[in-house]
């Protein structure tokens, strides 16, 4: 439980103090600060009863329990501060309920008075907001991302019931998983758009012309529902193992129904799940990433990752973070390969290799290739046999050709002579990148680059005219 109180006054806010520590999960929401421990006017008294006239009745108590079991040193212990921080109680919005929204404050914000700020909107704030003002900071320390400010959207109330009002707030539409308690999005997106954006640029040095959205799980699949339904809203998503399995994948289907008028998306999505996240968050979050590239939209950019290790929580930490640089690549003041393209595609693969020979009749080479994770990857694939004789392989195979076909029988992809690919000199780029050998200008062997969405994949190599002989057989990962 994290444990707020009333700090020094900023830009018309009030700062975040506490510690976290959690027993359970998930963890309770901030809170109120008007039940929070209040600071009182230092008379000049000393010992215990300046303490307990500063913290209040209640923390007085807890004070003198401590005190008396753990000795006069714990008095010591203060709240930590969450430095540049506010806390802003709403008024009851148009919804009919009553939301508290906790700002983050770069540190360069009051001493650049004329300068605007891109801004990072959060669901749960309660859990993530202060996650996302720690990535932000070490972010901007290393130029990967421009100072913003971090906006967390928090249910208000002494004790509020979170489960329940995310569920309500944060799905689009009805779902038997949920029931009757869900599946008011749209109202929630109203609120943020014209409530949550105004009071925040009003009363802030925000940039209105670059904000981000993001949020893990219900918050995730919130993200994606903003995308499609308020274009524009934001210039960037980032949804933390989604729950686009919500209403039979409603997502996906609302993107198919935008992709049939629409051959532009001008906006930027970045999407993560947990190895040991459910299947059902696993697999749709992979099929939608596959399908809204495929829809080859102008002015769109997007990745996804695997967070390989961790469960459906303890992923928002590398997600949120990864997200953050892909959300703010075209703002970044020292930008890096790894925010864009190539960064959501890399994985341990790096080469597998076989060695045989190719006989007569259906004696071929036979390899399986599976492409795992959401995202294409760019392969190099190469049947060897006169490049083998370079390296002292006796009776290597004189003219071998090579053959993709995918889990469907299709051709993906085949070759017969590389010299003659038109993609040979990508090839030989390729080739250096990966550390393969290189192959004799106007050999016989082949070999293909090809960009292979995930599935399984059967690579056939075999001799061109009943040709026989000892065959090397490579499939190398290709970065972008």
């Amino acid at each position: 439980m994290f444990a707020a109180r009333v700090d020094g006054a900023t830009a018309g806010g009030k700062g975040l103090r506490g510690r976290r520590g959690y027993t359970d999960w998930p963890p309770g929401p901030p809170v109120n600060p008007s039940t929070a421990c209040h600071a009182a006017p230092d008379t000049g008294a000393t010992g215990l009863s300046r303490i307990s006239r500063a913290l209040g009745g209640l923390c007085h108590a807890v004070l003198l329990a401590v005190a008396a079991s753990a000795g006069p040193s714990a008095l010591g212990a203060v709240p930590y501060t969450l430095g540049n921080t506010e806390i802003r109680q709403l008024p009851p919005s148009a919804n009919g309920r009553s939301y508290t929204l906790y700002i983050g404050l770069p540190s360069s914000y009051s001493t650049s008075p004329g300068r605007a700020y891109p801004v990072v909107y959060i669901t749960d704030g309660y859990w993530d907001f202060h996650l996302l003002v720690w990535e932000t900071g070490n972010l901007v320390v290393d130029g990967q991302i421009p100072e913003c400010i971090v906006v967390g959207i928090a249910y208000s109330g002494d004790n509020p019931d979170v489960g329940t009002l995310r569920q309500w707030d944060l799905t689009p539409g009805y779902d038997p998983y949920a029931g009757v308690n869900s599946g008011h999005a749209a109202d929630f997106l109203g609120v943020i758009a014209n409530e949550f954006i105004p009071f925040v640029e009003n009363n802030y040095r925000a940039d209105p012309h670059y904000r981000v959205l993001g949020g893990s799980s219900y918050g995730g699949l919130f993200s994606m529902f903003a995308a499609f339904e308020r274009l524009g809203l934001f210039n960037a998503y980032i949804a933390v193992s989604p729950s686009l399995w919500w209403r039979s994948g409603y997502i996906a289907s609302r993107e198919q129904d935008y992709a049939r008028t629409h051959s532009a998306f001008n906006t930027r999505i970045f999407m993560t799940y947990a190895g040991g996240d459910s299947s059902a968050i696993r697999d749709t979050t992979r099929s939608f990433a596959q399908q809204i590239r495929r829809s080859g939209y102008t002015g769109f950019a997007s990745a996804a990752r695997e967070i390989e290790g961790e469960r459906h929580s303890g992923t928002k930490a590398e997600g949120f973070e990864r997200g953050l640089r892909f959300a703010f690549a075209p703002l970044a003041p020292s930008p890096s390969a790894l925010a864009d393209k190539g960064y959501g595609t890399r994985s341990p693969f790096i080469n597998l290799s076989t060695r045989g020979r190719v006989g007569a009749g259906d004696n071929v080479m036979i390899a399986g290739l599976v492409i795992d994770g959401p995202e294409p990857k760019h392969v190099l694939v190469r049947a060897v046999g006169p490049g083998l004789s370079a390296l002292g392989v006796a009776d290597a195979l004189p003219d071998p050709a090579l053959v993709i076909f995918d889990s469907s029988h299709n051709v993906a992809a085949a070759n017969d002579n590389w010299g003659d690919d038109p993609a040979v000199a990508a090839i030989v780029a390729a080739s250096e990148q990966v550390g393969a050998f290189a192959l004799a200008p106007g050999s016989r062997d082949a070999a293909v680059l090809v960009t292979l969405e995930p599935g399984a994949y059967t690579v056939v190599a075999d001799g061109v005219g009943g040709a026989q002989g000892v065959a090397l057989v490579e499939a190398y990962e290709v970065l972008p």
